[in-house]
C-alpha cells in the first residue's frame, strides 16, 4: 500500500468518526439538506485495511530497529578498528622515534671520537716550543701555527656541534665517583683527599640531556693500607 492510500484512508476514517451518529448509522453533511446526504462508509473494508495498514508499519519498525542494530554493531565495530588502528600508529612512530635516536647515538659517538683525535692532536701542537733553528725556517713556524690555529677552530666547532645537540662533558674531576657514569681505571693516594674522590680523567665521559653516551674513565684517590 502506497502513502497517498494509506492517508486517503486516513482522512476517510477521520470523517467518519468526525460525522458518524450513532443513532442514524449514517454519516451526514452538516452543510447540506437530506438530499445530499453522502453513502454509509464500509467500516468493515476500513478496519480492515487500517490492520493491514498496522501490520505493515509492525514490519517496517522491526526492519527499522534490525537496520538500527546492525548500524550500531558496525559503528562499535568501527571504533575498535579505529583503536587498533591508533595503537599501531602510536607503536610505530615509537619504533620509529627509537630507531632515529639509536642512529643519533651512533653518530654521536662518531663525533665525540673524532674531537678525541683532535684534541689529542691540538696538545701536541700546545706542547711544541720552537727551538733556536726556529729563526732559520721561519715559513715552517709560520705554517706550524697556521696548523695549530686550524685544529683549534675545528675542535671549537665540534664542540659547539655537540652542545646545539644536548650532548655535554661529564664533570668528574673533584667529585665522588659515580659507578653509573665513571670506570675506574686507575687508582692513587692522596692523604689531602678523601677515599673516591676522582683525582683526574682519563677519557671524558658525555651525557646526552640524561642519557649516557659514553662512560668517563677516572682516576680514583684511594686510601692508604697499613703495612
Amino acid at each position: 500500500m502506497d502513502t497517498e492510500a494509506k492517508e486517503r484512508l486516513i482522512d476517510e476514517f477521520r470523517a467518519c468518526l468526525d460525522g458518524w451518529d450513532p443513532d442514524a448509522g449514517v454519516a451526514i453533511d452538516q452543510t447540506t439538506d437530506d438530499t445530499s446526504a453522502e453513502p454509509l462508509v464500509n467500516l468493515a473494508l476500513l478496519f480492515s485495511e487500517l490492520s493491514v495498514l498496522r501490520n505493515e508499519v509492525r514490519v517496517q519498525a522491526r526492519q527499522f530497529k534490525t537496520t538500527l542494530d546492525e548500524m550500531r554493531g558496525l559503528t562499535e565495530l568501527l571504533g575498535e578498528q579505529n583503536k587498533r588502528l591508533a595503537r599501531d600508529l602510536e607503536r610505530a612512530r615509537e619504533t620509529q622515534g627509537a630507531t632515529q635516536r639509536q642512529a643519533e647515538r651512533r653518530l654521536l659517538l662518531d663525533l665525540i671520537d673524532l674531537r678525541d683525535r683532535i684534541a689529542a692532536a691540538m696538545a701536541v701542537f700546545e706542547g711544541y716550543r720552537p727551538g733556536l733553528f726556529s729563526r732559520l725556517a721561519a715559513k715552517e713556524t709560520r705554517l706550524a701555527q697556521g696548523l695549530g690555529e686550524g685544529i683549534g677552530l675545528t675542535l671549537r666547532r665540534l664542540d659547539d656541534a655537540l652542545i646545539e645537540r644536548h650532548v655535554r662533558p661529564i664533570e668528574a674531576v673533584g667529585g665522588r665517583l659515580d659507578p653509573n657514569t665513571m670506570r675506574v681505571v686507575g687508582v692513587t693516594h692522596d692523604p689531602q683527599r678523601s677515599a673516591g674522590e676522582v683525582l683526574s680523567v682519563s677519557r671524558c665521559g658525555y651525557l646526552r640531556d640524561d642519557e649516557l653516551l659514553r662512560l668517563a674513565e677516572v682516576i680514583v684517590n684511594k686510601k692508604e693500607t697499613e703495612s
